[in-house]
């Protein structure tokens, strides 16, 4: 089979699929011999005698390869070899001796707009104990033409996400997404990943349907963006970055003396996550929101203050209560940021509780009480680049070092599968030097938990290297 997948598809397939576990429920080792005979594939290290030698110095024990380094590694030809090695291996991907049918399905619709631009599209061919097996299939590139694009139809991403949901079992996401009518907030454009225009996407469901969410509306919220940020992994620089689920608005008759509605509290931090209140401006909201999802995987669950008008008693009630409840508060600098009426006002709240102040700049110094506080640089950084910057700072700054420990720690104990285990532990390894209490912690959980067991060395490699 001749090369017909570019170059160009094939480095947008690399960065579609980042973050996702090729290997799946398997391990790298056992996912490959599916595909390769390791034993036959030289060595690059001249401690091993072969591939599997190598994965196993490199992935095992110093885990010192990128967990992508698969698809630049040249003894695999998937960056430039013949269509037919990565077509295998995407479709091996999806293979439900690897992953689960529903998620399978997710990765098959990343892949596929992708995949046609070059005459080509992963497909069910088969099936195993009634679950699909895939294969490819050549398309007509003259009518696999790019999808409608998110920003000028609505109804085929609305339609993807519920068939997604559907697939994955989540019959409140998908019957949502089926009856909401879905808007576009006008977007903000920013050059944080060299230019890239972010969206909220509000969802709004008739009453019924609203009142049966109940307190799982943030909750479903979040969902919904994760699984457009999972359809979204192409190098588009359109980015639907937060969601907002809200009812139809219904015809009333007030009664004169009649009183206000009280609503019930919203939960607005993660549990057992660092809890970071975001201050920004009206014209950042969207910067916000991304940052707030790339916060996530450092288990950082951000508060996003909005401003888009003055805000009612209700709704400044819950802003007082994160204010009174975080950890931490950072605020995005920009030119506009003192213009406003309560940001200000924020980081007055957070220095009269004697917590620490984060500025992330971006066009504007810190001023007043935080006027000497250097913070983070954001001007022309990616968004990820960004968060990865407030993790560090968190985790080294007195006030903030501690908690951001405890987190990291609990989260690691509490790992219910060695890929979760070994990606907290990258953090970690990252997050400065540690008492000897969490470091007993560290190990003792490496000890009694299987699903850690297999890093246990690294963990006494660390406490050791405290003594």
């Amino acid at each position: 089979m001749a090369q017909e997948i570019s170059e160009i598809t094939r480095r947008d397939l690399w960065e579609a699929l980042a973050g996702v576990q090729w290997w799946g429920r398997l391990d790298e080792i056992d996912f490959l011999k599916r595909l390769y005979s390791l034993d036959f594939l030289p060595s690059t290290d001249s401690r091993r005698h072969d591939a599997e030698g190598d994965i196993i110095q490199h992935r095992v024990a110093n885990n010192d390869w990128a967990d992508d380094w698969v698809f630049s590694d040249d003894r695999f030809e998937l960056a430039n070899g013949p269509d037919e090695k990565l077509l295998r291996f995407l479709s091996e991907m999806l293979h439900p001796a690897v992953r689960k049918p529903e998620e399978a399905a997710r990765l098959a619709s990343v892949m596929n707009p992708l995949l046609r631009a070059d005459g080509y599209q992963i497909v069910r061919k088969s099936a195993v104990s009634g679950r699909p097996v895939y294969g490819w299939e050549t398309v007509d590139t003259e009518q696999a033409g790019p999808d409608v694009h998110f920003t000028k139809d609505l109804r085929p991403l609305m339609a993807t996400l519920a068939e997604l949901a559907e697939h994955g079992g989540h019959e409140t996401e998908r019957e949502v997404l089926r009856v909401a009518l879905a808007k576009l907030e006008e977007p903000e454009h920013d050059n944080w990943d060299g230019g890239t225009y972010y969206y909220t996407l509000k969802l709004v469901v008739p009453v019924s349907v609203f009142a049966r969410l109940g307190n799982e509306v943030n909750e479903l919220e979040q969902q919904v963006a994760t699984r457009i940020g999972q359809v979204q992994r192409g190098s588009d620089h359109h980015r639907i970055t937060a969601v907002v689920i809200q009812p139809g608005q219904v015809t009333v008759t007030t009664r004169k003396g009649s009183g206000a509605v009280e609503v019930g509290p919203l939960t607005f931090w993660t549990p057992g996550d660092f809890k970071l209140f975001l201050s920004h401006v009206s014209t950042s909201k969207h910067r916000a929101a991304a940052l707030r999802q790339a916060l996530t995987k450092f288990r950082i669950s951000a508060f996003v203050a909005h401003e888009t008008i003055d805000p009612g008693e209700l709704w400044q009630r819950e802003i007082e209560k994160a204010l009174r409840t975080m950890d931490a508060l950072a605020v995005i600098l920009t030119s506009d940021f003192h213009a406003s009426n309560w940001t200000d006002q924020e980081i007055g709240f957070a220095l009269g509780r004697d917590v620490y102040v984060l500025p992330i700049r971006k066009g504007q110094d810190p001023y007043g009480f935080i006027g000497e506080v250097q913070g983070i640089q954001g001007e022309g950084k990616s968004v990820p680049a960004v968060a990865d910057e407030v993790f560090l700072a968190l985790t080294r700054h007195p006030k903030t070092r501690e908690r951001m420990h405890e987190v990291l720690v609990k989260t690691f104990e509490q790992s219910a599968a060695g890929h979760e285990a070994v990606g907290t532990f990258k953090l970690i390894e990252r997050a400065g030097t540690f008492s000897r209490p969490f470091l007993r912690r560290l190990e003792a959980a490496a000890t009694n938990n299987r699903s850690i067991s297999a890093i246990s060395t690294r963990v006494k490699q660390m406490a050791s290297a405290t003594h």
